[in-house]
């Protein structure tokens, strides 16, 4: 698969989504600051999902020089059947103009006390990562993901996957009619 002949717009400025999409693709997206039309911590898989598809679709109206419009949003899922706990999950939303198509990244269990702050306080995730890590922007670097694991894993790895998942079907022949 060549991704080099489209030109992707993200709907974000954040520096780990960027290099998500430039892993992915081997491009540099044309980078714009939409919004989500969500909460600014999305607290379910059906709001992080509108949040990427609004971002996918706002990003593409807004660079018309693009191919694809992509959507990379994160945010939390409450599992209520079988571990009752709380994930951080990342999606990618991928819109051509006529044709969307959702990426899915990893699904990472949250600690319970950032998810009960998160709940008490309305703050964001990122919020209580820079307070334990001591830290600002996390982000915008690593994030929840790197910090949880040791660096094991970090944002920018679980968006490219999100971002290669909801472009393929742009970028191969199986998905043609």
């Amino acid at each position: 698969m060549n991704h080099a002949p489209l030109r992707y717009a993200l709907g974000t400025q954040n520096e780990a989504k960027r290099l998500a999409v430039q892993k992915a693709t081997g491009t540099d997206p044309i980078c714009l600051s939409v919004p989500s039309g969500v909460s600014g911590q999305p607290m379910s898989e059906e709001e992080t999902i509108t949040g990427a598809i609004n971002r996918a679709k706002a990003a593409l109206a807004s660079a018309p020089q693009a191919d694809i419009g992509l959507g990379l949003e994160g945010g939390l899922m409450y599992d209520r059947e079988f571990t009752q706990q709380w994930y951080l999950i990342s999606v990618c939303a991928a819109w051509n103009g006529s044709e969307l198509y959702l990426g899915k990244g990893l699904a990472f269990p949250l600690p319970r006390q950032a998810a009960e702050r998160i709940m008490a306080e309305g703050i964001e995730l990122n919020v209580v990562i820079d307070e334990w890590g001591q830290t600002t922007g996390s982000n915008h670097r690593g994030g929840a993901y790197a910090f949880l694991t040791g660096g094991r894993v970090n944002r920018a790895d679980v968006f490219c996957e999100a971002v290669i998942a909801a472009t393929t079907p742009f970028l191969s022949r199986l998905y043609t009619n």
